[in-house]
């Protein structure tokens, strides 16, 4: 007939686990994502060491360098271009630099609208 074995033995038997993990068993790959999840105002690539301890201290200087960088990027951003309702003033033009067809168009434009003046 088989021995019977008490379930405390076979407790003690075995490894123990959760708790009491090694750090080494730390997946360290899971982790960084974890941070990297749980900062989205970092850059990703100053996260990292071979601990948790250490890729936790490393949040605050990736955090400062995030934000040094997007005030940077704020500062040398090309301010918009006010452009006045109604397309603003017209801009001289130089009658030497136009094209034939354009001092043409221009001098029927302005005998039309003469006409229309004196007819109206």
């Amino acid at each position: 007939m088989p021995e019977f074995i008490s379930p405390l033995e076979l407790y003690e038997d075995e490894e123990p686990k959760g708790d009491s993990q090694d750090p080494q068993d730390v997946d360290l790959d899971a982790m960084r994502e974890l941070v990297l999840r749980a900062h989205p105002d970092v850059i990703p690539e100053m996260i990292g060491g071979d601990s948790v301890a250490s890729m936790l201290d490393s949040v605050e200087p990736a955090r400062a360098a995030y934000t040094r960088l997007v005030e940077a990027w704020e500062a040398s951003r090309p301010q918009a271009v006010r452009i006045p309702a109604g397309g603003g003033e017209k801009l001289p033009v130089d009658p030497e630099k136009l094209p034939a067809a354009e001092k043409i168009r221009r001098g029927l434009q302005m005998t039309a609208a003469g006409q229309q003046k004196r007819e109206g």
